[in-house]
């Protein structure tokens, strides 16, 4: 396939993906409702420290940070896993329409690529407006600062994560997409079971040593660990070995998320052609 037909379905696809999330309102309701969202969760989980550290009478301010910086890149994982968690589900039964896809000259695979990739963008835009609010709104009600700034990140180390991060989120969703195309009543709970362990395993608002051993495990093969590590060097000079360790780590464990994702969703797309899958409408 030339590269100029790629290039051009995923750009369409991506364009797709934006029509499809935003055409439920008007464009200042839904940015009113892309910054809400994530800057709620935040604040929620900000306010849950604040009141923990009131009540011990301690506030340790890198410790926030450390929290911050971590459910504010999660946004990330969110956005991605329930893009592609329920892509198959809405063009299959909701919109009609994947069968129609799969049958056009560009392959299904790049089409997932472009509403992938429009995730990415929706989470980028929502994670800056985030961590800009967020830091703002924290600073003034601890009338203390924050220890991000934002003339010292490492910006090299910040776009190296952020770019296997992102081909390792989209691997995990290819995936959640395998997974889907042979099933008809998983996707609905699949993407919050994927961020749920993501999150609870992979050192979102505390460090994995806390956690019993078979969780230090599991933290440790997971590739959300080593990325919000990374991360949090490149914002906070804080991580817990060489950040090049870290990124070796990442690096390794996007690959094989990668073997994994891009396998199993070889192996789900040959069953489902074998199966009649690709068509099949699910009634409730």
């Amino acid at each position: 396939m030339a590269v100029s037909t790629i290039l051009k379905a995923v750009k369409q696809a991506i364009w797709v993906g934006w029509k499809v999330e935003t055409n439920w309102a008007d464009p200042l309701v839904f940015a009113i409702y892309y910054l809400i969202r994530p800057l709620a969760g935040l604040l929620i989980v900000g306010f849950i420290y604040l009141i923990g550290s009131g009540a011990t009478g301690v506030f340790n301010p890198n410790y926030f940070a450390f929290m911050f910086i971590g459910n504010s890149f999660f946004i990330y994982v969110v956005q991605i896993m329930t893009t592609m968690g329920m892509l198959i589900h809405d063009d299959r039964s909701h919109y009609e329409v994947l069968k129609h896809i799969y049958l056009a000259p560009s392959s299904l695979w790049w089409y997932i690529l472009g509403r992938a990739l429009n995730g990415v963008v929706n989470a980028s835009i929502s994670l800056l407006l985030t961590l800009g609010f967020g830091v703002a709104i924290f600073q003034g009600l601890l009338h203390q600062q924050i220890p991000i700034n934002w003339f010292s990140v490492n910006f090299p180390v910040l776009a190296l994560s952020l770019v296997l991060g992102m081909i390792c989120f989209v691997a995990l969703g290819f995936l959640l997409c395998g997974i889907n195309i042979m099933t008809s009543r998983v996707q609905f709970m699949l993407s919050e079971y994927v961020s749920g362990i993501l999150y609870l395993f992979g050192g979102v608002v505390f460090l994995p040593e806390i956690l019993p051993s078979w969780g230090q495990a599991i933290s440790n093969a997971l590739p959300i660990t080593y990325f919000l590590r990374t991360i949090r060097f490149a914002f906070l000079n804080q991580a817990g070995s060489a950040f090049q360790t870290d990124l070796l780590y990442l690096a390794v464990t996007t690959l094989a998320t990668i073997l994994v994702g891009v396998g199993a969703f070889k192996i789900a797309m040959y069953k489902a052609r074998k199966d009649g899958l690709i068509d099949r409408k699910e009634e409730y």
